[in-house]
């Protein structure tokens, strides 16, 4: 008997489980379906929006054309634009060459260059010779001035008139001035 009732408690057992097992896959039936209809809903919308899409396709399809003609133009005036430019800074790189170098020779005659001409200008033998021809002509010249001067005083003095045509003084500024004047000095 207790056989019995184990294989009875077995069975209600098996058969709780059973109906659990059932219960559980109904409910997942139910899931099931209601997925089914859910996917079914997508899929119509799907459908719809597909055929949607068809239709913003095509008028993209109309807007790729015009935005490729757009393109193109946009295309070609950049290629304007970039020959323009290639140009506008081939100028500027000419006008900056030109630019460095006048700077770069003002620098250098600043610094340099003034120096240098100025030296040479004045260290030069022609200028040396021209001041010492200049230096020999106005010292004569002032020796000759001052006798005339000083002639032109006893002349006042004693009444008579000097002759200082026949002065070496006189001929000797008349020399000194002569040879300014061939050696470019005056």
């Amino acid at each position: 008997m207790k056989k019995v009732e184990d294989l009875e408690a077995d069975k209600e057992r098996v058969e709780a489980e059973l109906k659990a097992q059932v219960s559980s896959k109904d409910k997942d039936l139910a899931a099931k379906d209601v997925e089914i209809a859910e996917l079914k809903r997508r899929l119509h919308e799907q459908t719809d929006k597909n055929e949607s899409l068809e239709i913003d396709l095509e008028a993209e399809r109309v807007k790729a054309a015009t935005a490729e003609e757009a393109r193109q133009k946009a295309e070609e005036a950049r290629d304007i634009s970039t020959s323009a430019l290639n140009v506008a800074q081939n100028n500027y790189s000419e006008a900056q060459g030109i630019v460095d170098t006048l700077v770069f020779e003002a620098k250098w005659m600043r610094g340099r260059g003034v120096v240098l001409m100025t030296n040479s200008i004045l260290n030069a033998s022609e200028l040396d010779a021209a001041v010492a021809t200049l230096i020999d002509a106005s010292h004569a010249v002032g020796h000759r001035g001052g006798y005339l001067e000083c002639a032109q005083h006893v002349e006042e003095a004693l009444g008579q008139e000097f002759d200082v045509s026949q002065c070496s003084v006189t001929d000797q500024a008349d020399a000194a001035l002569a040879r300014a004047k061939d050696c470019g000095a005056i």
